[in-house]
């Protein structure tokens, strides 16, 4: 029956079953005999046929079965992406560590996605450290990543847009002469050696502290560390070593007491938070979580710049 009202809904509109036919890519005779079945089901004509206008009864069922398929329409449409959204999910690659905006930002747009997509499985953040966080998305472990360079080799398919910058600042160690000047640049940097994780999801951080230098024209020293928690590097400097760290607009907590906070002089340098996604997915969660996320660090930076 809903079929043929389908049919039915075409035919009111062209009052002609040849084009009604056309438009539908069945036979003439066929859908004369679908309207004429459809008639009999319901025990009343639609049709005059002599003058193919609509009867008064057929012109209430009009009004009527055109918004009940309406609402038909929508209602298997988000059955649909109700089962699309099941078997989906988001899985996100990303450095773990605290206080970062960047984890903030990301934890409220994984929030506001699983609101938006009630059905499907929450986000959940990409477990594997023997990937890079660039590897992971190349390879459709993760859906996105968040990284601190654009992969020098990009593939085709894939986008990395700036999300935004953060200013920085400096850990060192309190033996280092640095810890007790004010206001330091970039070249007084020069002689520390920027700590290299081995894990290679940590690598993205490394990766970024050497892009900051060479945007600056320094070609920085490092040195290799056995580490596969970002918040344990801080307990491991020496005191030739340092550590970048995003700067937020409230105090960050030192971890450490032989640690000290050494900050830039104005204008100081800032770190690029770059997402790293398919720009064609077939997860349809990816489009809308990238657009979910632009809005949140688009509304913090305005807010931390207000203040």
């Amino acid at each position: 029956m809903l079929d043929f009202s389908r049919e039915f809904l075409v035919l009111a509109k062209h009052a002609n079953f040849v084009k009604a036919a056309e438009e539908l890519h069945i036979s003439q005779p066929s859908l004369t005999r679908h309207i004429a079945s459809l008639e009999r089901e319901l025990g009343f004509k639609l049709f005059n046929r002599s003058t193919m206008t609509l009867t008064s009864a057929g012109r209430f069922y009009l009004g009527t079965i055109s918004t009940l398929v309406a609402e038909l329409d929508e209602i298997i449409a988000q059955g649909r992406r109700i089962d699309a959204e099941q078997d989906a999910g988001l899985s996100i690659n990303m450095v773990k560590s605290s206080n970062n905006q960047f984890t903030d930002i990301l934890y409220e747009s994984m929030s506001l996605l699983q609101s938006r997509h009630p059905f499907a499985p929450p986000a959940r953040l990409f477990d594997n450290d023997q990937l890079t966080i660039a590897s992971s998305v190349f390879l459709s472990k993760a859906d996105v990543g968040i990284v601190f360079s654009i992969p020098p080799d990009l593939p085709e398919g894939f986008a990395c847009e700036l999300l935004f910058e953060i200013p920085l600042l400096v850990w060192v160690h309190k033996d280092n002469p640095l810890a007790w000047r004010e206001g330091i640049t970039l070249d007084d940097l020069e002689g520390c050696h920027l700590v290299n994780p081995s894990t290679p999801n940590l690598l993205t951080t490394f990766e970024g502290a050497v892009e900051t230098f060479r945007k600056h024209g320094i070609e920085p020293k490092h040195r290799v560390r056995t580490v596969t928690e970002f918040d344990r590097i801080p307990f491991s400097l020496q005191p030739d070593e340092m550590l970048f760290k995003t700067a937020n607009t409230a105090n960050i907590p030192i971890p450490a007491t032989f640690l000290a906070e050494a900050r830039f002089a104005e204008p100081g340098p800032k770190y690029q938070v770059y997402l790293l996604y398919r720009d064609d997915p077939a997860n349809m969660l990816v489009t809308d979580f990238v657009r979910i996320v632009r809005k949140v660090a688009a509304a913090r930076m305005t807010k931390r710049e207000a203040k």
